[in-house]
């Protein structure tokens, strides 16, 4: 017997040029990548993104050569990016279609990333009675800085910014020790030390860059995590099965908006009537893929979910067009979330900055809260069309290709349950910005689920 079908279905196929602008490009089943494809496909990306991502930050932040110091034995967010765990990398603007890249590492990934490599590092002209080893990589630098003469140089450490705040679950570091700063210093000397900057806007900026083939790679795990979504709402029986029993960010909320989740000490059994949220992902250290579902569990006598819940999907329909219709590229976050909010308001709804019920605002009106954050594998990091967070994501331009959660939760009232009883569905869809817009590189929700 089949127990888990749709309804408010929408047909998506009529759309898939729209959903599927990867499909411009030539795909593959990345569902399963051993590690010499995986290493194939981390180089096809840099090399991407050294062609396409590198001079458009470097040169949007006035920069004339970026420095990135790497510790052998510290973690560092772009260890993936320039496909080494340590070493000195220097990237050096040298014409209009020329960035000229250096590394000094013993462990570069891809030897074919780069114009320069000195495996040694610049200790080849290190000379006895140097005290440290620490030393040893900065030998030599003044000299390879001054036949570049750059005017403005960009170096890994954080000035203004936060970058622990905005990548949650997966923090990055925030650049260079003290040491290593008074270490270039000194070898720069006088001239180069004072045209040193923080590099933390590239590095952010870097980091936010898309490219083709990640964009191939979203779309895969989308397909994936959407299987990964049906084989856990097949799994549930009524009565049976607890919240805790299903894979991934599993939860729901009562009436008066409390949340209960599958990580609650209090197992909680799914009974017939409750609509609950299924969050799921899927991805490997290359790039990541996330989307939601909602699902509604029929009760004894019911064939077919209440006009409530019909009502909340074609609110979240709306909704949906809102932001698809207004987010684009080369507007701050900021600006898009102002953008949004207005747009929201004009269609009637009630704009809440945060994910609760709001009990004293117009009782008839249903809520919308938004928080439309990267995706891709560098945690949250990205411009973030959302209230949360610190101002410099909502202060980050939309970039072409820019990867994020179509994440939003709609708050519906349901005046005849009592005051402030409501209904609660989230949406946690992936989507691309393109030259044309918004796109879903794989299908978003399609509908509340219909449990029996």
């Amino acid at each position: 017997m089949e127990k888990v079908k749709f309804f408010s279905i929408i047909i998506f196929f009529t759309m898939l040029l729209q959903y599927n602008y990867a499909q411009k490009e030539e795909t593959s089943d990345l569902s399963f990548i051993n590690i010499e494809d995986s290493v194939i496909i981390q180089n096809r990306i840099r090399l991407e993104k050294f062609d396409k991502i590198l001079p458009r930050v470097m040169r949007n932040n006035n920069i004339d050569m970026w420095i990135h110091i790497i510790r052998p034995w510290t973690s560092d967010p772009l260890q993936f990016e320039l496909g080494s765990s340590d070493g000195i990398f220097i990237f050096t603007d040298r014409g209009p279609n020329n960035i000229e890249r250096v590394a000094f590492s013993a462990h570069v990934q891809d030897h074919m990333a780069y114009d320069i490599i000195i495996e040694e590092g610049m200790e080849r002209e290190y000379q006895p009675g140097t005290p440290l080893e620490m030393d040893f990589r900065f030998v030599g630098l003044k000299k390879f800085v001054s036949e570049r003469d750059p005017n403005r140089i960009g170096v890994n450490y954080m000035d203004d910014l936060n970058v622990a705040s905005s990548s949650e679950g997966n923090p990055l570091t925030d650049g260079i020790s003290f040491k290593d700063y008074n270490l270039l210093i000194n070898a720069l000397g006088d001239k180069y030390a004072v045209r040193i900057h923080s590099a933390e806007y590239v590095i952010m900026d870097y980091l936010a860059g898309r490219v083709p083939e990640e964009i191939k790679l979203y779309e895969q795990f989308g397909i994936i995590a959407a299987n990964n979504l049906d084989r856990e709402f097949g799994k549930v029986i009524p009565g049976v099965t607890k919240l805790s029993d299903l894979e991934g960010n599993v939860f729901l909320r009562v009436p008066d908006g409390t949340e209960i989740h599958a990580s609650d000490p209090n197992p909680y059994i799914i009974k017939r009537g409750d609509l609950f949220t299924i969050l799921h992902g899927a991805g490997t250290n290359i790039f990541h893929a996330d989307l939601g579902g909602n699902a509604y569990v029929l009760k004894d006598g019911e064939n077919k979910p209440p006009p409530e819940i019909q009502k909340i999907w074609e609110h979240a329909m709306i909704v949906r067009q809102i932001l698809k219709r207004n987010i684009k590229v080369g507007y701050t976050a900021g600006e898009i979330l102002e953008l949004l909010i207005q747009k929201i308001e004009d269609a009637g709804y009630y704009y809440n900055p945060i994910d609760s019920y709001d009990k004293n605002a117009d009782s008839l009106k249903t809520q919308i809260h938004l928080d439309c954050h990267a995706v891709g594998r560098s945690g949250l990091i990205g411009p973030r069309i959302s209230p949360f967070g610190p101002d410099w994501l909502r202060n980050m331009k939309i970039p072409l290709l820019h990867t994020f959660t179509f994440e939003y939760m709609v708050h519906m009232p349901v005046p005849k349950w009592g005051k402030g009883k409501h209904i609660y569905i989230a949406f946690h869809d992936g989507a691309v910005v393109t030259k044309e817009g918004v796109v879903f590189p794989y299908p978003p929700d399609q509908g509340i689920r219909v449990i029996r």
